[in-house]
């Protein structure tokens, strides 16, 4: 290989990687604009972790576990033991779920989008609907905000 398509190797590699860092800088100033906005990667995983793990302790019909995934309002409004009793006496669970797009919709709030597939009371059969998650951050964890979610 001569030298002048050598240097011009070079030129195209160190423009490409320019580009690169500048795209993904760009990409990430974005992310965490307040009003909306997809969330950046490490903001829709911790999401998508305690919206899964709320709706999976809700599948397998352990409010206890469920609990522990509510923001401190809900928790406020309601003591573990209360929870569990709701929970018994109308115990309705998902069959099935998949998580959707997590939106940023402040710093500390996002909204996720869940495919939840219920039970039909009056029937043999099953409801699948599309769910809405609303999550705040408390000290640095997510948390799901029940009561306005699934509404």
């Amino acid at each position: 290989m001569n030298s002048g398509r050598l240097k011009i190797l070079i030129i195209l590699l160190a423009l490409g990687l320019a580009g690169g860092f500048l795209g993904a800088f760009f990409s990430l100033s974005r992310s965490g604009r307040p009003g909306g906005g997809r969330a950046a990667l490490s903001e829709d995983l911790a999401v998508r972790q305690t919206a899964g793990g709320y709706l999976q302790a809700w599948q397998d019909s352990a409010p206890d576990r469920m609990y522990v995934f509510l923001s401190a309002v809900d928790k406020d409004r309601v003591s573990a033991e209360e929870y569990r009793r709701h929970f018994e006496a109308f115990p309705v669970a998902p069959l099935h779920f998949k998580l959707g797009t997590v939106k940023l919709i402040e710093p500390e709030r996002a909204a996720m989008q869940a495919r939840i597939m219920w039970p039909e009371l009056a029937e043999e059969g099953a409801l699948d609907r599309e769910e809405q998650l609303i999550l705040v951050k408390e000290s640095g964890v997510w948390r799901v905000r029940e009561e306005e979610s699934l509404n």
